[in-house]
C-alpha cells in the first residue's frame, strides 16, 4: 500500500556523547553543541505548503545552538525526496513549483566541530494551474470558450482576541483566457465531477476531478490540464441511443447518470474509483424507462452515507432517490466491488418519517436542487447527503426553500429524521439563479440585477433553527445577473481562529464577472444579523481585457480535490 506521511521532523544523524578518563581519575565529558529548545527545534519552516505551478517558495529555516549561538561553524544540505540537491549549500533554498505533484523537502544543518547533523522536512503539494479556481464558459459566435481565474494565497498579520498571528487570504491576479482550443460548439453549462477523494493517499491519484462542458457534444476535461479526456457519448462504447441529447447529469466516483431530452436516464456503473471513465452507459432507460424531468448533481464523499442521487419524475413531479452504493473493493485496489454496487441504479420514493410527504406529487415547480453534503465536524468521511431545493408557485411567483438530508440502504431511501427544513422566501419577480453555501448554510439568490441573502437550516448541533427573510445583498449591479456560483472556504477554526467569508462568483448579462466575499455578522448562536459584499475581482491588477468575458453562459467554482469542500487548503 502506498502511503505518504508528513515527516514533521527528521534527525539525519544522532549525536553520541563521548568522554575520556583523566590521569587523576576525574571524568570530563565533552559538551555537545545541541539545538536550543531540543534537537527538533528548527523554526520558520512549516510541516506543509500548498503551491500552484509557477510559484516559487523561499525556505529559510532558523535555529540556535546551545554553544555557538552567535556565529556557528555549520554547513547546510538540501534534499528533495531524499535526493541531495548539488550546489545548494546555503541556509535558504528556493523551491520552484515547475510540475504538479507532492514533494518532500528536507533541510539539514551540520555542526562542523562535532559532526552532528540536525534536520527538518516539509511536504510541498504543487497543484496544477487549473486544478481549482473559477471557470467561465462563454459563447463566441457559437464557439464554446473556457476562461479560468486562478486563486492564489497571500499572508497577512491579524490580531484576534488579543493574539497576533499569520492568516491566509485568497487573491485573484491570474486570468487565463480561452484555455481549451477546439472545445466545441453551442455551450450550455458546466459541471464538476469531484471523483474519488484518496484521503489515505493509497492509490496515488493525482487527478481528483474533471470538468464537464455541456454543449452540442458534451466533453469531459482532465482536472489538472483541462485537456479532453473523452466525449461523453464515447462511454456508450458505440451503442448510442437514437437522437441522444443529454441535458443534465450526476457523476460520482462509482456511477454516472445522464438525463436525455427524451426524459430517460442512462446509467453507468463504474468499475474503478481512480478512473473517471472505467464504465459503460446502458442505452436502456433507468427504472423500466421511467421518464424524468430533472436530474441533480451529487457529491459522493464516502460510501457509508453519501450514497444516493436525487431526481425528479416527470409523470407526478416527485423527488426520488437513486441508489449509488458502490465502494472500492479493498485497501490494495481502487476497483469497485461488483457486489457493493449491485443495487446501484435502483430508484425509490423518498420515505418521510415525519408522517407528512414532502417529496411526492409536489404541486410547485422545482426550480433547482444543489448538493450540500454536511457533517458538523467538517469530516467528509462522515458527511451525509443534503440538498438545498428551490421551488416556485407558478400562480403567485412565491418561492420556497427546502433543505433536507437523505439516508439510503440497499432497499430504501428516506429523509433523515428531524432534518427537514422548509421556509417561504416571498415573491421573486425576475429569478436569475442561486448559489449555495452548504457548510455555512445560506444561499445567495439573484433577481434581475439585485442579489439577496437567505440563511437556512440549523447550527452544527441542530439546536438553533435559522429563519428570517430575504436580505438585500449589496447595491444593485450594473446589469442583470446571468448566473452565479459559490464556494464556502470552510477551514479548521483551531488553526484559523475565526471563519472565512464565502466566495461568490457572479456573471452579468453584459459579460462582466465579479468575485465577492460574502461578509456576515453573526450572533453567538450563529444567526446572521447583517451581511455585505467585499469585491475581490476585478481588482487593481486586473487588465481591461479581463474585466469582460463576452456572452457568458455559465460560471462554476471548480473544486480540484473534493476535500476542499469540507476543509479548504490554502
Amino acid at each position: 500500500m502506498k502511503k505518504l506521511g508528513i515527516y514533521a521532523v527528521m534527525t539525519v544523524f544522532v549525536g553520541v556523547m563521548s568522554g575520556c578518563l583523566d590521569d587523576d581519575n576525574n571524568y570530563n565529558y565533552k559538551q555537545i553543541n545541541d539545538l536550543q529548545g531540543g534537537n527538533f527545534n528548527i523554526e520558520n519552516i512549516n510541516s506543509g505548503y500548498n503551491l500552484i505551478e509557477g510559484d516559487e517558495l523561499v525556505l529559510a529555516p532558523t535555529f540556535k545552538f546551545t554553544i555557538d549561538s552567535i556565529t556557528p561553524d555549520v554547513s547546510y544540505e538540501w534534499y528533495i525526496d531524499k535526493q541531495l540537491q548539488t550546489g545548494e549549500s546555503g541556509a535558504t533554498y528556493t523551491f520552484k513549483a515547475d510540475k504538479s505533484g507532492t514533494y518532500q523537502v528536507t533541510f539539514a544543518v551540520t555542526d562542523n566541530k562535532s559532526g552532528v547533523q540536525f534536520g527538518k522536512s516539509t511536504i510541498i503539494k504543487v497543484m496544477s494551474m487549473f486544478q481549482r479556481g473559477w471557470t467561465i464558459l462563454s459563447d463566441e459566435g457559437g464557439r464554446s470558450v473556457l476562461h479560468f481565474i486562478v486563486p492564489t494565497t497571500q499572508h497577512y498579520q491579524v490580531t484576534y482576541n488579543g493574539e497576533t498571528f499569520t492568516r491566509d487570504s485568497l487573491v485573484y491576479h491570474i486570468v487565463k483566457r480561452d484555455v481549451v482550443s477546439n472545445l466545441g460548439s453551442n455551450p450550455k453549462g458546466l459541471m464538476n465531477n469531484i471523483g474519488y477523494i484518496d484521503y489515505n493517499l493509497q492509490y496515488g491519484i493525482s487527478v481528483y476531478d474533471e470538468l464537464v462542458v455541456k454543449q452540442d457534444r458534451w466533453v469531459e476535461l482532465n482536472g489538472n490540464t483541462l485537456e479532453r479526456e473523452v466525449y461523453t457519448d464515447e462511454e456508450f462504447r458505440g451503442d448510442i441511443p437514437a437522437h441522444f441529447s443529454p441535458i443534465e447529469a450526476a457523476m460520482t466516483y462509482t456511477a454516472k447518470a445522464l438525463l436525455d431530452k427524451n426524459g430517460l436516464i442512462y446509467w453507468e456503473k463504474k468499475a474503478d474509483a481512480a478512473d473517471f471513465h472505467a464504465g459503460t452507459y446502458m442505452s436502456i432507460g433507468l427504472n423500466n424507462e421511467t421518464r424524468f424531468s430533472r436530474l441533480f448533481q451529487a457529491y459522493k464523499f464516502n460510501y457509508y452515507y453519501t450514497n444516493v442521487m436525487l431526481a425528479l419524475t416527470k409523470e407526478d413531479n416527485s423527488l426520488v432517490g437513486i441508489l449509488d452504493v458502490g465502494n472500492v473493493a479493498g485497501s490494495e485496489s481502487s476497483a469497485i466491488g461488483e457486489m457493493t454496487s449491485s443495487e446501484s441504479g435502483n430508484m425509490y420514493n423518498i420515505a418521510d418519517p415525519s408522517g407528512e410527504d414532502h417529496f411526492s406529487n409536489i404541486k410547485k415547480t422545482v426550480v433547482d436542487a444543489l448538493p450540500a453534503p454536511y457533517d458538523g465536524g467538517n469530516d467528509f468521511t462522515m458527511a451525509y447527503p443534503f440538498w438545498t431545493v428551490l421551488l416556485k408557485d407558478e400562480a403567485t411567483s412565491v418561492y420556497e426553500l427546502r433543505y433536507f438530508g437523505l439516508e439510503a440502504d440497499s432497499r430504501s431511501v428516506s429523509c433523515m429524521d428531524g432534518w427537514y427544513y422548509e421556509a417561504p422566501l416571498g415573491v421573486i419577480n425576475d429569478y436569475r439563479g442561486m448559489a449555495n453555501f452548504g457548510n455555512k448554510r445560506y444561499v445567495v439568490i439573484a433577481s434581475g440585477n439585485q442579489l439577496y441573502y437567505y440563511q437556512y437550516g440549523w447550527d452544527s448541533y441542530g439546536d438553533v433553527e435559522y429563519r428570517g427573510s430575504l436580505m438585500p445583498l449589496g447595491e444593485p449591479l450594473p446589469a442583470a445577473v446571468k448566473t452565479l456560483s459559490g464556494m464556502d472556504v470552510t477551514t479548521n477554526l483551531r488553526k484559523y481562529k475565526y471563519p472565512y467569508s464565502g466566495q461568490l462568483g457572479v456573471a452579468l448579462e453584459d459579460g462582466s464577472f465579479y468575485i465577492y466575499s460574502v461578509v456576515e455578522t453573526r450572533l453567538k448562536d450563529g444567526t446572521c444579523t447583517a451581511v455585505s459584499l467585499k469585491q475581490q475581482f476585478p481588482n487593481e491588477t486586473t487588465s481591461e481585457e479581463n474585466k469582460n468575458f463576452g456572452e457568458i453562459v455559465d460560471v462554476l467554482y471548480k473544486w480540484g480535490s473534493g476535500d476542499d469542500y469540507m476543509s479548504f487548503s490554502f
